[in-house]
Parts: C-alpha cells; structure tokens; sequence
C-alpha cells in the first residue's frame, strides 16, 4: 500500500553527520598530499640539481611515491565511500519518495512524480565527482597560505586571482538564476499543454486536430527553445570566460615567479611549484562555476523531501475498524484550479449501514463529494468524519484498506487480473480473490479469459471492454470485505447481466449493514437504496428516504434515470 505507513516505516533521513565528518577528514588529507609534487619539485630543483645527488633523488622519489599512492587510495575511498552512501539513500528513501508521489497524484487527481525526480537529484548530487569540490573548498586558503610563504607577492596574485574568479561565480549565478526562472515559467506550461494533448490522442486524431495542435504546439514551444538557448549561451560564455582567465592568470603566476627568480628572491623550484599550487587555489571557485547548479538543485530537493517528510510523520492514535457512519459538518468543497465553491454548507449524517443514492445533474460535485469522503480530496472549509474522526486523525492506508471504491473510469493497473483485485496484496489468499470476483460475479468472465486470473492487463497485458474493467473494478473494491463501499457510476458500463449483478450487490450490502454510497442515473440502481441525497445549485437541495424524495411508490419497478 502506498501512504503513510510507508512514509512512517521507509522515512527520509537528514544529512549523515558523521558519513560528512569522515568525508572531511579524508578531504583534510588528500588536499594536504596535494603539495606532494610542488614541494617534490622544489626539493629537486634546490636541492637534487645542486648537489647532483642521485641517492637524494631517489629517496625523494620513494617518499613522494607511497605519498602519491596514499593521497590516490584515500581519493577513491572517499569517492567509494560518497557512491554507496548516495545509492543508501536512494534506496531507504525510495519507498518513502514513491508513497509520496501517490499522495500528490490521488489529491490532485494527475500524475506527480516530483519526490521521485527529487530523491534522483539527491542520489545524484551525492555521488557526483563533482560534490568533492565542496569538501575541497574549506581546504584552498591552506594552498594559499603556502603561496604566501613562498614569496607574499605570488600569494597577493593568488587571491587576487581567485577573487576574480569568485565575482564571475557570483555574476553566474545571478545571471543564470534569472534565466532558469524565465525557462521554469514558460516549460512548464508547455509540458503541460504537450501532456495534456498527448493524453487525448485519440480524440485529436478523430476529430482531425493535428494539424492545428501541430502548429499551436510549435508556437507554444518558441518561448521555453529560446529561454533554453539563452541559458546556455550565458552558461557556457560563462564557462569559457572562467577557462580563459584561470589561463591567464597561469601564465601571470609562471611569469611573475620567473622575474622573482632573475631577482635572486625565490629559487627555481619555486616556477613549478607555483603553478601547481595556484591552480589548487583556483580549482574550488572553478569548479563551483560548473557544478553550483547542480548543487543547488540537490540542496533544493533534499530540503523538499524533507519538509515533507516532516509533515507526514506526524504519529497518529491507531483507531477502530470503522462502521461506515459519516458526517459531513458545513463542508465547502472547491473547483480544482478556481476559487469558486463547487458545494457548499454541506451538513449531514449517513447512518451506520444504510445504503445512500446520489443524484444530480452533470458537474454538479457528486463525484467530488464522494471523493470528499475518501480524502482524496480537501475541504476548503468544514469537517469529514467518518465514526467521529476527522480524515486527518486517521492513518490514511488503514483507512483505504477498509474502504471500497470504484471511480468511474474504473482503471485497472498493469499486473495480473488476481492483483489488481487483491490491490497487490503480497499476502493474498486465492480464496478471498476468488470470494470477491464472485460477490462481483466476475468470477466466470475471468475464467473465460485467455490465463483466467493470471491473465496480464492494463498497458502491459490484455485490453479489457470497459464493462469488463468495472466488473473487475467492483471486486476489488470488494477484496477487503469493506465497511464503506462508494461507488461512482459503476453502471456506466455495464450491460444488462452486469447491471443485475450491480443490483444483486446492492441487496447484498443492505442485508449485511454495509454502508453504501452509490452515484448513479438510473433508476434501476438508485430504486434499491435506502436514502437519497439530491445535489444542484452548489448545494444539497434533498436528503431522505428514497420513497420520498423521488416519490417512488412502495414497490418500485420503474426504469429509467434520474438527473
């Protein structure tokens, strides 16, 4: 199941404290055995070519050597020890990323996959190469102080360099941020609009758009093409203007230690070392030229998972099995994207058991009421309790897995027809998918197919008819032997066995006290519940008996729909 018990058991942790601790201290070393080969040359010029000692070659040879070879082993330790920690992370907090991405799809009724896009950013910010660029940042003032050391005018030069190279990060990131947020503005609107359009392929190529959506999406795509160009027209003269002064500033360093050399004030070693040393201090700001984005967007994801995760761990009072009684206490839902109220002041009880018709004209909010009770979607004001509790005080898997519900799409999910009226229960018994496909009587339609329960469907498998999907849809709303069953329009459909069926089911769930909320426009459905509620005008305009509020003789056969 896919809510919060996932998010409470799976989590997303902060920062490893003492994984960055460690990181650090191996860090302090490897940029220490940096100055291996700067002071090796110095060593060599000073002291090697002057005494022509070929031993003291050799031994500065050796030691530098197993120093190299320890800095070497130490770099891919840390690199080692990043990559595992960043693939941990990613797979403790995958669980918690994917339950969230279903959160945000169900009260939103699209597709979110944001958490999912985060925790890939995160995993890869982590192991990227480019992440020891901050742990070696702290270290450069230690490469700059052995400038100053070697003489005060090539460490003047060094800072003076790196300060030049600092105001061209800084120019980047104010410059690009702007750009990214012109890019983030008209790209999303543009994927929406080639998602949207994309998603009713079908009816475009029916009604013959595609010429038309052609040449909108061509327009719609000018904006966010150009943003792009800017940005990384901007991004790369960046790049390019940091590679040309850091060259620069490599010939400037290897020139002024020639005329401190001529001047008798440095010795010769000092040329090579120089010029190793001052591209360590410059490595840090360069490097943050090219990765400070993709530190960014790390550091922005983690910070999301982590608000988030803030706000689902919340623990919350484990609750009995409910009973099915729900009230509704002065409840205004809202249109999704207008801050029109699509119901409001919707005050009423539906008893423990009772089986409850909702009617009304099209877009009237019956399917959002229903979905009001699910907690799919928000109230913008008032209460949903369902045996007292708000929805809030609920553990919302517990809940769903005592809940059933068919939608009116009625979708089935890629897997076999056994799991998808198991909802995927690993633990699942072949009796109980066997008991609800029969309560549904779907039973002997899937033996009738091609592997009868093992048989694939969704994208992956079998195109079921939609009366098919329903009748499947029903049992698994039925697998759980729920205590509230909300059906949204499961006749749709349906032909005439299936609608007997639907009525049968009806029958069944009023003997057994379930409580029953069933949305439908036909009169051979709604005739069998016990209350009906009546919706139109943003409000509740009825609410009773069936008998009464659709004046219905005491023994109702009558055929037809109500709207």
């Amino acid at each position: 199941m896919f809510t919060k018990d996932k998010i409470k058991t799976s989590g997303y942790s902060d920062v490893n404290k003492r994984v960055v601790m460690f990181i650090i201290i191996m860090s302090l070393v490897v940029n220490v055995l940096f100055l291996v080969i700067p002071l090796f040359s110095m060593q060599v010029f000073d002291r090697v070519l002057s005494s022509e000692s070929r031993e003291t070659l050799l031994m500065l040879a050796i030691f530098a050597l197993f120093l190299l070879s320890m800095q070497a082993m130490l770099d891919w330790i840390r690199g080692q020890i990043m990559l595992r920690y960043g693939y941990r992370v990613n797979q403790q907090s995958s669980d918690f990323a994917f339950s969230l991405s279903m959160l945000q799809s169900q009260s939103s009724n699209g597709v979110h996959s944001q958490p999912l896009s985060d925790l890939v950013k995160v995993k890869d910010t982590i192991t990227s190469p480019g992440i020891f660029a901050l742990f070696d940042a702290p270290f450069a003032p230690i490469f700059l102080a052995v400038m100053y050391l070697m003489h005060p005018l090539l460490g003047h030069f060094a800072l003076a360099g790196a300060g030049v190279l600092f105001a061209i990060s800084i120019a980047s990131i104010i410059i690009t941020k702007r750009l990214q947020r012109h890019l983030s503005q008209h790209g999303s609107t543009f994927n929406s609009l080639t998602s949207d359009w994309l998603k009713n392929a079908e009816i475009v190529q029916a009604l013959g758009m595609n010429s038309n959506l052609i040449a909108k999406w061509q327009k719609e795509s000018i904006n966010p093409t150009v943003d792009k160009a800017n940005a990384d027209r901007v991004s790369r003269g960046i790049l390019a203007l940091a590679k040309y002064i850091r060259m620069l500033l490599q010939i400037g360093v290897l020139c002024l230690s020639v005329v401190l050399v001529l001047d008798n004030e440095v010795g010769a070693g000092v040329l090579i070392a120089a010029s190793m040393i001052m591209s360590r201090v410059l490595a840090p700001v360069e490097q943050a030229i090219h990765n400070w984005q993709g530190w960014l967007e790390g550091w922005k994801a983690h910070k999301r998972l982590r608000k988030a995760f803030l706000e689902q761990s919340e623990d919350l009072v484990e609750l009995p099995k409910i009973k099915g009684k729900i009230q509704f206490e002065k409840v205004e839902l809202g249109h999704q994207g207008t801050e029109k109220p699509l119901l409001e002041n919707l005050t009423f009880t539906i008893p423990e058991g009772e089986c409850v018709a909702i009617v009304g004209g099209s877009g009237v909010g019956k399917s959002t009421l229903a979905k009001a009770i699910l907690g799919i979607v928000k109230p913008v004001n008032g209460d949903v309790r369902i045996d007292g509790a708000t929805l809030n005080q609920r553990d919302v898997s517990e809940l769903g897995w005592q809940i059933g519900y068919v939608s009116q799409n009625s979708q089935l999910l890629s897997g076999t027809i056994a799991q998808n009226i198991s909802r995927f229960d690993v633990n699942a018994e072949a009796k109980d998918i066997v008991d609800a496909a029969k309560l549904a009587s779907v039973h002997e339609m899937i033996l009738s197919l091609p592997n009868g329960y093992q048989t694939l469907v969704g994208s992956l498998g079998v195109q079921l008819s939609g009366g098919q999907q329903q009748r499947i849809a029903l049992a698994r709303a039925l697998y759980t032997k729920p205590s509230l069953l909300i059906l949204d329009e499961p006749d749709t459909n349906l032909d005439h066995s299936g609608q007997a069926a639907l009525v049968a089911l009806l029958a069944h769930t009023r003997l057994q006290r379930i409580t029953t909320i069933v949305i439908s426009h036909r009169m051979s459905v709604i005739q069998h519940s016990s209350l009906c509620m009546v919706l139109g005008g943003n409000q509740l305009q009825q609410y009773g008996k069936t008998q009464e509020v659709l004046n219905l003789p005491a023994k109702s056969t009558q055929m037809g729909s109500v709207s």
